[in-house]
């Protein structure tokens, strides 16, 4: 019986057998990765969450798609190294690894360069320029990615120095372009400009040679505008920055002013009350800037007195001061009304001559 079994130990390839086995730990291995890949990638989201105080769901995180990619690739990399496999295989796939490491990394880091992500809203939490916050946005992008790729291109042992004549030949071809589309550079160099200055910000109502509109994107080349008629409007950047731009959303207040004309057989003692009562009617109304109310008899032409009103409403915003504008008309009549001043109207008056007169 003993010799019976040791003939069955010894008959065991134990080499393939520590094969078998290590096989069957790197598959389990890779199983408990890509099993519980979401688990992973909840908690270290949730620990990032709990450092910078969110109450988030980490599956709404732009960085929980990455991750759970990020541990299906640790998973195959732990499983390859676990199986017996040459040096050479082994650098392979730290250089593969790595690479793969230092792009799901980048692009994670990327999802939060947005202006809408958490780390944007803390960075941009008081700044109001939409345009400026995408475009810093971008930059830190292009910048991450190309170093990023400097550091891929170090772990491959490519020096940096092969690229400076690729740089250069870059710059001259750049160099050309820009000679040949010099409104395109003249518009990107405006764009800065605009972004720079922040002559208007997204939302605000501009009038920019015969556009008017509300401001709706900034881009380095152009800025779009959405008119009356709600049609679309984009209009070159060099456009902008080489004629004159009315922001009306700047304004704090707007300017009214009127030329009433009374009929001509108006009494001079009618007109000094109905100039007394309008004044006092004017600066009272809680729309208007007490300090810049003037009425005045200003002028007597051939069918009229006229009288003149002058005033600031504190209401900027357009349709506000249409209201206003309203209540403020209605009150002048109301006074003209009570006064019982009629309005003038364009009158002519005709000559005609008899026959006999004429032959006479």
């Amino acid at each position: 019986m003993i010799d019976w079994f040791k003939q069955i130990i010894t008959s065991i390839d134990l080499d393939s057998l520590l094969k078998l086995f290590d096989l069957q730990i790197a598959i389990c291995v890779l199983l408990i990765f890509v099993i519980f890949r979401s688990l992973f990638s909840k908690v270290l989201i949730k620990i990032y969450y709990k450092i910078i105080k969110s109450d988030k769901n980490p599956k709404d995180s732009t960085m929980y798609k990455p991750l759970n990619k990020f541990f299906i690739l640790l998973g195959v990399f732990c499983m390859i190294n676990i199986l017996p496999t040459s040096n050479e295989v082994l650098v392979i796939m730290d250089a593969a690894f790595y690479i793969v490491l230092v792009y799901f990394v980048t692009k994670a880091i990327s999802t939060l360069l947005t202006e809408d992500s958490i780390l944007g809203k803390r960075v941009f939490k008081n700044s109001k320029n939409i345009a400026v916050n995408r475009v810093i946005c971008v930059v830190a992008k292009v910048i991450l990615w190309i170093v990023a790729f400097l550091i891929i291109m170090s772990k491959l042992g490519i020096p940096i120095s092969i690229f400076s004549g690729l740089f250069a030949g870059l710059g001259i071809a750049s160099a050309a372009a820009a000679l040949a589309a010099q409104d395109t550079v003249k518009s990107i160099l405006s764009g800065m400009a605009i972004l720079a200055d922040k002559p208007f910000v997204i939302g605000d109502w501009i009038e920019v040679d015969k556009y008017q509109g509300t401001v709706i994107d900034i881009t380095f080349r152009s800025t779009r505008i959405k008119s009356y008629d709600n049609s679309v409007v984009t209009i070159p950047n060099s456009t902008i920055t080489t004629n004159y731009v009315v922001n009306w959303n700047r304004l704090t207040s707007r300017r009214f002013d009127c030329v009433l004309n009374l009929a001509l057989d108006t009494t001079s003692e009618k007109i000094r009350k109905v100039v007394k009562e309008l004044k006092l009617v004017l600066q009272n109304d809680p729309k208007v800037i007490k300090e810049t109310v003037e009425v005045t008899f200003n002028a007597i032409s051939a069918s009229s007195c006229d009288l003149k009103i002058f005033l600031y409403v504190r209401e900027a915003e357009y349709s506000k001061f249409l209201q206003a504008k309203q209540d403020i008309l209605c009150s002048i009549l109301n006074v003209f009304e009570k006064e019982n001043i009629d309005l003038a109207y364009p009158t002519q008056n005709i000559y005609v001559k008899r026959k006999d007169e004429v032959e006479a």
